[in-house]
């Protein structure tokens, strides 16, 4: 289970393994927030491989049969002329995303040599860290996991970034978190999304290939479920 950002066009997720279910829902549009359900096994009735489409407020179902979610075997180099992006909402193949962004200084922190580790709570669940963000193609905002070891107490703390106002971090109340967590030491902070572009020269693991762009909207999260075969 995790979140990607809509690209608008056909996307793969390659989330290691072909799942026996999958459920992909926009959640950016919240007053008819789309999905789409797909099983495996629905290759044995008339709905092919498609799956099944729900739009609007009035929850009309449809069937998806060119455009849907379609299993994908992965095994793809990726290169500029497939992967023609690295930006989130831009690129072709997405792949998980692990990476501590607090000494990254091409999509984290903004000053090379300061990383953002420090935490200082504002009051109740806002603050601001000691570092901005670089200017464009940052990758922590709403939806990062943050963890923050907390002075008071000297305990690790996780919690998800609600709120960030665009690059701009070490002004007061400018990050609110999804819980209340004291003034302390960063730990983590990863990305804003758990799959994101994967990088030139890398091979691609297999998962699903998301065609069906009723939903799968240029710039708004998507959120997916998969599940494996035990």
């Amino acid at each position: 289970m995790g979140t990607f950002l809509g690209s608008g066009a056909a996307v793969y997720l390659c989330t290691g393994a072909i799942p026996i279910y999958a459920k992909i829902t926009n959640i950016t549009n919240t007053t008819n927030p789309n999905f789409i359900e797909w099983s495996r096994h629905m290759i044995q009735g008339y709905l092919g491989y498609g799956g099944i489409l729900m739009t609007g407020s009035t929850g009309v179902f449809t069937k998806a049969t060119t455009a849907g979610v379609f299993p994908y075997e992965g095994g793809d180099l990726m290169t500029s002329t497939n992967q023609t992006s690295l930006v989130a909402g831009h690129a072709v193949y997405l792949g998980w995303d692990e990476k501590d962004y607090r000494s990254d200084y091409t999509y984290g922190a903004v000053t090379e040599g300061t990383p953002i580790n420090t935490w200082t709570n504002d009051g109740t669940t806002t603050g601001h860290f000691n570092s901005n963000l670089v200017a464009s193609g940052y990758r922590i905002g709403v939806g990062s996991i943050i963890r923050i070891k907390e002075n008071s107490t000297g305990l690790v703390k996780e919690a998800s970034i609600i709120t960030c106002a665009g690059a701009t971090t070490t002004t007061s109340a400018y990050v609110t978190l999804s819980r209340t967590i004291g003034t302390g030491s960063i730990t983590f902070i990863g990305g804003m999304y758990t799959l994101m572009p994967i990088a030139l020269g890398k091979t691609t693991p297999a998962g699903l290939c998301d065609k069906e762009v009723t939903f799968n909207v240029h710039d708004e999260v998507q959120v997916f479920d998969f599940q494996m075969e035990a």
